[in-house]
């Protein structure tokens, strides 16, 4: 009896306290991206019940990034492995395997023509790396950090700059190719743990677990202004997320806010709150489109509502850990799926699935 795949239930991003979720973006505006465990998950933006997991990796994938022709997804390991890989076919065929140092992958990005990468993390010699994507040849270095480098961005025109915001509460600023060192930002009293240049190169943002954000020119490296002036938050900012047109950027917090900001102002025009619990921080985010994406301690992937910040549009739920079990129970005539995981929950899929999935009456 042959078997044949009818759905994908997606879990939901592995998330630890204290250390912010990369959510990759697809260039081409349909699906995001992010880890858990051995797995890449790709979800439709529009409809995230649509989902495709790629399963390659041998040790526990930390982040995964689009190149921005679309055509290739970049993930990384614990291990320190980075695996480039087609997206264009099912089977998500292996074009080229990395390792660019020995340690837990944090970061990547790609130059806006898909020829170059920057991968950072907690290596053991060095901390980053830059380098040709269809080679692996050096293209500059990844200096100026004297501990691990949490996030990296590449300015998406040219001329080309290299950002990274690292444990030792610096920004270091690059200029290339071939990429070198120029200064430091020193305007955080904590870790850096985010760093993202807008859509249009010509500022960047960099956040950090003191609350503040600071806003710098694209091209220069120098500082602009700080948003909500001392700061932008009362808990530690994990990650920020400009708006397609770069004239605004939601940031994610510890303090169980996401915030909407004008740029130009410094000012947050919407503050999201995201609840009272400690699994409510908010760990990542993301703007896609005009999907506006939150993720909780807890894992869940809040779409944001701007009409309404005290309620998300939709809030997708699912296992972050191993599934132990699965049964399938007829109620009312409905075909219900009941799983419960390593996670200690137990998820109630509670839509008609008998004709969906060709599922058998239980």
């Amino acid at each position: 009896m042959s078997y044949e795949s009818k759905h994908t239930f997606a879990s939901l991003p592995q998330m630890e306290r204290g250390v912010s979720k990369v959510l990759g973006r697809d260039p081409k505006g349909n699906n995001f991206l992010y880890a858990n465990g051995k797995t890449v998950i790709i979800r439709n933006i529009d409809n995230p019940s649509i989902a495709d997991i790629y399963t390659e990796h041998a040790q526990q994938v930390t982040v995964a990034c689009y190149a921005p022709s679309g055509f290739y997804i970049a993930s990384g390991d614990v291990s320190g492995k980075i695996r480039i890989w087609d997206t264009t076919q099912k089977e998500h065929l292996l074009k080229y395997e990395y390792q660019p140092f020995s340690g837990k992958i944090r970061d990547i990005a790609w130059t806006e023509d898909s020829k170059r990468m920057a991968v950072v993390g907690e290596g053991r010699e060095k901390f980053g790396a830059v380098f040709l994507w269809d080679s692996g040849s050096s293209v500059g270095e990844l200096a100026g950090h004297s501990k691990s480098i949490n996030s990296v961005d590449l300015k998406p025109s040219r001329p080309y700059r290299l950002i990274s915001g690292s444990d030792d509460m610096t920004v270091a600023f690059s200029e290339g190719p071939p990429f070198k060192f120029k200064f430091t930002l020193k305007d955080h009293t904590r870790f850096v743990n985010c760093v993202r240049f807008s859509p249009d190169g010509n500022r960047f943002a960099a956040a950090g677990a003191d609350g503040l954000i600071i806003i710098c020119d694209g091209k220069t490296g120098e500082k602009i202004s700080a948003l909500g002036g001392e700061k932008a938050h009362n808990g530690g900012v994990y990650a920020v997320s400009w708006s397609p047109d770069s004239s605004q950027l939601i940031s994610a917090s510890g303090d169980k806010t996401v915030k909407l900001w004008d740029v130009s102002t410094g000012t947050a025009v919407t503050t999201f709150n995201m609840g009272n619990d400690v699994m409510d921080q908010q760990l990542g985010c993301l703007w896609q489109k005009d999907h506006l994406i939150s993720v909780s301690l807890s894992g869940n992937i809040n779409y944001l509502d701007k009409n309404n910040p005290d309620k998300p549009l939709r809030v997708i739920k699912g296992h972050s850990k191993s599934v132990h079990c699965v049964t399938v129970h007829k109620i009312d005539g409905k075909s219900i799926i009941f799983s419960a995981s390593h996670d200690g929950h137990i998820n109630i899929l509670s839509f008609v699935l008998t004709h969906l999935l060709g599922l058998p009456n239980v």
